[in-house]
């Protein structure tokens, strides 16, 4: 199935972007051969470290040959040699086979106690097995337990069997551990004499062990093989053949060059990280190597790496932080996703000002369309704190279409930009403003600091605080957690019009997940199950119970800036209540935007007709997109969501897209870049992100519409599963009934008139701020007070904030 992917892939040519979306055809040219910074000029290559093991187990038979299906043409395949104790050769990871194999469970009684490198190694051991054992009783096992192991069936892959398969690709075997083999009467040496009988043109072979690549050099003598000098990631461990620190080894690239035409290094080797996770200045170890005419590969590349800060999660750019820096570019990158390498070598360097293009479905021509729009989620949320000057900024540097401000209110009605109407998330309230916690049911169900109870000159005294749906290692850049400033509706609309951006989205709601539905789509995204969704309406609170007029303070905002007077700039107006895109209908400039919060499955003709009565566009979630496989964090089958939206003329935006690589389903290899081709594949009309770079880098990619160039995968729902499981497998899986989007999920009823609230119940401080009110927001009779917490009380309401603050990290924002 994934080679008729493959199919699909160079059937697929592009449009270029026509910003008044007329039709025509437009052929590209084909791209300049492009001269690298590498030692000899030529494109860096991708090498496949034990295959595509970021997604099936390291150096089986599928991972192998799925990298030569998605890596760009002349990827590497790399099998680390192992023997069995009858000298067979296989690919295996690590040499201790523990936490690779099923060794552990098929052989309990065979674990062994060795000294390797002068340091113990307990485990299991290829050597202490016969092939005929390895082959009929273990299997490969994927070694990262973050990684899915439904693809844990294949046996131990022979090396011999793997050059047969593999005749018209390029090979490196790694020998890591010649000596230890050696002293057991094992020759890696020998074995690879015998290798080079099945496959002369073995491309590289690489060692740590210095005696191991100078008794390789007569062998290869003559053969296009190159030898390569491994360092460890350890650089004070000792290198076996002449007891020498390898920090040491590394300063001789001269003496390197007699026995070897390269090294590979650990990529920390170049570029340096330190302890908080943000880039050092470079070495000059490329620029030393290329001086001596030394080959410099860098290894230790995968999405799912907790990546320096400096890179954003993107994994693209730490690629091109080593092949597109102006100053120099490594020969060759070992991954564990040679897809995303292959994106980056091959479509993304040297793109920065490529003009944008999308993805068309049309074979043989490349049809002009309309731009797929790039949306900010409270600007560039993921690089700022969401929703302040420099995260507004930003996301104008980075290409964002349309900037968005998600609208609060204070009770000095203040009209005001920030992704939640509780400050906890998303500002330092909860330090300083712990005595007005209040619960209000009829907007959120946990507990909360609410920005309609505080002045604006209160929310001037907070800082911003950079929100994550995620903590831990893929906390967001502690460096920029509290920097920025909060910014009004008036001035983000003088902003954007300053700027010249080309639109602005203002979203009118603030709708929470349960904390049940956090931790089920977040605390393991990768198995997501229908988890119940508690909606709240934010606008008809304000109006019944605070007297905040929210659609007048946006209304009385757009005009004042002009922008319900003009056609120019597009102004999208977003909620999940059609009541209050039904307040806009009469400014057909505007484009009103239905959110669907609700994670939903298919969408009948007749809702999808009602959609349309209140609304020109959908903000659909993207999992909303595809059904997934069995909670194992792969996709099934397409919904029927964009089909039927697009049939009754709704277009759709889908997100939100996140560059952390546990918000990405697996089918798209833990990449950002991967998960927007499809999304833009699969028909959507814009892209709302907290990372706009990473989309603006994608729409500019030199592969789009080129037909002689690598083509990024277009991975159908499914796809991945049924080329790699047994059909009946799959067949047998009979998904839950779908969810339906019906018109009660949005249909909601006209706002209630603003209730007259008095400057001095207005003034009554904190204590109508701990109000607690379940009552519907257009009854009429005030909500009734809870009490003010008492000092016995506050400990216990700081533990609970606590805790709620500690869940909402878990939430998704827009």
């Amino acid at each position: 199935m994934i080679r008729h992917v493959l199919l699909g892939c160079l059937m697929i040519h592009c449009t270029i972007a026509d910003p008044k979306g007329g039709e025509g055809t437009v052929p590209l040219p084909p791209l300049p051969k492009r001269t690298w910074l590498t030692l000899h000029g030529d494109e860096p290559f991708v090498v496949a470290n034990g295959g595509f093991s970021g997604l099936y187990p390291q150096q089986s038979d599928i991972a192998f040959s799925q990298s030569i299906i998605y890596g760009k043409g002349g990827t590497v395949l790399l099998c680390d040699l192992h023997m069995s104790r009858n000298r067979q050769g296989f690919c295996l990871s690590q040499l201790n086979l523990q936490n690779t194999t099923n060794a552990a469970d098929a052989f309990p009684n065979r674990r062994k106690t060795y000294i390797v490198n002068g340091k113990e190694l307990q485990g299991w051991f290829a050597l202490d097995f016969t092939s005929d054992e390895m082959l009929g009783k273990l299997i490969v096992t994927q070694s990262i337990f973050s990684r899915t192991d439904l693809f844990d069936f294949s046996s131990p892959y022979p090396t011999d069997l793997f050059l047969e398969d593999n005749k018209n690709a390029l090979v490196w075997i790694n020998a890591e551990y010649a000596t230890f083999y050696n002293q057991h009467k094992l020759s890696l040496v020998d074995h690879i004499k015998k290798l080079l009988e099945i496959k002369k043109d073995i491309s590289y072979i690489s060692s740590p062990e210095i005696g191991f690549l100078k008794s390789m050099g007569p062998i290869v003598h003559g053969l296009k093989t190159k030898l390569m000098f491994k360092f460890p990631t350890d650089i004070n461990a000792v290198e076996p053949t002449t007891n020498e620190p390898y920090a040491s080894i590394l300063k001789k690239l001269s003496m390197i060059k007699t026995f070897a035409a390269g090294i590979v290094v650990p990529r920390e080797y170049i570029w340096p990280v330190n302890k908080a996770r943000y880039l050092e200045p470079s070495t000059n170890l490329v620029a030393d190597a290329h001086k001596q005419g030394v080959e410099v590969f860098a290894y230790g590349f995968a999405n799912d790496n907790f990546l320096p800060h400096n890179y954003s999660y993107d994994p693209q750019r730490e690629y091109l932080q080593f092949i597109d820096n102006s100053h120099f570019a490594v020969d060759g990158v070992v991954t564990d996703f040679p897809t995303s390498a292959s994106t980056a070598i091959a479509c993304l360097a040297g793109s920065k000002n490529a003009s944008r293009k999308v993805p068309s479905k049309e074979m043989n021509l490349c049809a002009m369309k309309k731009l797929t729009l790039i949306i900010s989620a409270n600007g560039a949320n993921g690089d700022y704190p969401g929703s302040t000057d420099l995260a507004y900024q930003k996301a104008v540097d980075d290409g964002a279409d349309i900037i968005d401000c998600s609208v609060q209110m204070t009770k000095d009605r203040v009209a005001f930009c920030l992704p939640s109407v509780d400050l906890i998330p998303t500002t330092t309230a909860s330090g300083s403003f712990m005595s007005r916690a209040a619960k209000v049911a009829s907007i959120q169900s946990s507990m909360g600091i609410f920005s309609f109870d505080f002045t604006w000159d209160e929310i001037l005294s907070l800082k911003p605080q950079m929100f994550s749906e995620f903590n831990g290692d893929l906390a967001r850049d502690p460096a920029r957690k509290n920097v920025g400033k909060f910014v009004t509706l008036s001035d983000f609309l003088e902003f954007a019009k300053a700027k010249a951006v080309p639109g602005v989205l203002i979203n009118i709601e603030v709708i929470f997940f349960s904390t049940l539905h956090y931790i089920c789509i977040f605390l393991d995204f990768r198995a997501i199950t229908n988890c119940n969704l508690v909606v709240f309406k934010n606008a008809a609170y304000l109006a019944a119970n605070k007297g905040l007029d929210i659609v007048g303070a946006v209304t009385t905002a757009l005009s004042n800036a002009t922008l319900d007077k003009q056609s120019t700039k597009k102004v999208l107006i977003m909620s999940a209540e059609s009541s209050v895109l039904d307040k806009f209908k009469d400014i057909p400039t505007y484009q009103k935007v239905l959110h669907i919060k609700k994670q939903v499955e298919f969408v009948t003709n007749q809702t999808a007709l009602e959609i349309k009565k209140h609304a020109d566009a959908v903000f659909l979630h993207k999992h909303s997109l595809y059904t997934q496989f069995r909670g194992e964090g792969f996709t099934l089958n397409f919904t029927n969501l964009i089909e039927r939206m697009h049939w009754a003329n709704v277009s759709v935006y889908a997100g939100t897209v996140l560059n952390e690589f546990q918000d990405i389903y697996m089918d798209y290899s833990s990449d950002p870049y991967t998960l927007i081709h499809n999304l833009i594949y699969y028909g959507a009309d814009g892209i709302i992100t907290q990372y706009p770079s990473t989309v603006n880098a994608y729409t500019r990619n030199l592969c789009t519409g080129n037909l002689e160039s690598y083509r990024i995968p277009d991975i159908n729902p499914g796809d991945v599963i049924t080329s790699a499981l047994d059909p009946k497998e799959v067949a047998e899986y009979k998904p839950p009934p779908p969810v339906h989007l019906e018109t009660k999920d949005f249909v909601t009823p006209p706002l209630p008139p603003v209730a007259a609230i008095t400057k001095d119940n207005d003034d009554k401080g904190s204590a109508s701020n701990n109000t607690n009110t379940n009552a519907s927001p257009s009854s009429s009779p005030p909500p009734a007070q809870a009490q003010a917490p008492s000092s016995a009380t506050a400990a216990t309401i700081n533990v609970v904030a606590f805790f709620i603050a500690t869940m909402l990290g878990l939430v998704t924002l827009l």
